[in-house]
């Protein structure tokens, strides 16, 4: 019968782990080495009777993991018999750190930055109180201020969105009266839109379109007026925002000239945006 026996050759009982798979407290952490050889039959029927178990233990190394195994693999002359034992012992990962340890028990490891160190400047919770109550007192303002943003970026949008459009018309097949006549029904329909929309919190929309001076034989500026009512702090707030376009700048009868005009209107769009969102930061002002 060839027998091959690898064994642990070190100071501790790593023979004793794999045979009676009782952990002798160990770390373990030499390496294996292999001898070929015969060894004694009273050895080789201890280990056959035995099963080996799996036994865990921390090896205290910088964030390493090492194992250990104890093979001993007994092959007989007949075909029909063959016996194969393997005992491996694994070990732990532990991380041993100054600020940071993990245990089994723990899967997680966390560093928890010390703030007690720092020079923190103490707040002012006199001038905190101020502020918020003049928060409160402008929250109904901030509200109505927040729905004329979302009217104006609606308006916006769809002026910029629209111009593809007058790139695939022939404008140069109609007069630009007819042109003017096309964009205004357009702009129109935004207003209709905005004045049947309910989901404002605090504003209610209107609209005004300024009929023009001149006959509709001369091309005159049109003026839409954005008419904006709220309450607050029990009073009636009224806002007029004038869209002007300005047909009488356009040059050509051309879709660049016509974009130009809408793009004007954007400009103006913008300018009452910004004006707006500087309004909504008022009350964060000492």
């Amino acid at each position: 019968m060839a027998k091959k026996n690898y064994s642990c050759e070190s100071s501790d009982s790593c023979s004793l782990i794999s045979v009676t798979g009782i952990s002798a407290g160990s770390s373990c952490s030499e390496s294996c080495s292999s001898t070929s050889g015969s060894s004694s039959s009273s050895s080789t029927k201890s280990i056959s009777k035995s099963v080996s178990t799996i036994s865990s233990s921390s090896c205290s190394s910088s964030c390493s993991s090492s194992s250990s195994c104890s093979s001993e693999q007994t092959y007989s002359d007949n075909s029909t018999s063959k016996t194969t034992e393997t005992s491996y012992e694994s070990s732990s990962t532990s991380c041993d750190n100054s600020s940071t340890s993990c245990d089994t028990s723990s899967k997680s490891c966390s560093k928890c930055d010390d703030v007690s160190s720092s020079q923190c400047v103490k707040p002012c919770y006199k001038k905190c109180e101020k502020l918020v109550k003049k928060y409160n007192y402008a929250k109904e303002e901030l509200l109505a201020i927040s729905d004329i943003i979302v009217v104006l970026n609606f308006i916006k949008a769809k002026l910029i969105a629209v111009q593809p459009n007058i790139d695939l018309r022939d404008v140069n097949k109609y007069t630009p009266e007819q042109n003017i006549a096309w964009l205004e029904c357009f702009v129109d329909t935004l207003f209709c839109v905005l004045r049947k929309n309910d989901a404002y919190k605090i504003i209610k929309v209107k609209d005004c379109k300024l009929k023009n001076d001149s006959s509709d034989t001369v091309i005159d500026n049109r003026t839409y007026l954005i008419k904006i009512k709220y309450t607050a702090k029990c009073d009636e707030v009224c806002r007029n925002l004038p869209l002007v376009f300005d047909w009488t700048q356009i040059t050509n009868n051309d879709a660049k000239s016509f974009k130009g005009i809408l793009n004007n209107v954007v400009r103006q769009i913008d300018n009452y945006i910004k004006g707006y969102q500087a309004a909504s930061t008022v009350p964060f002002l000492c």
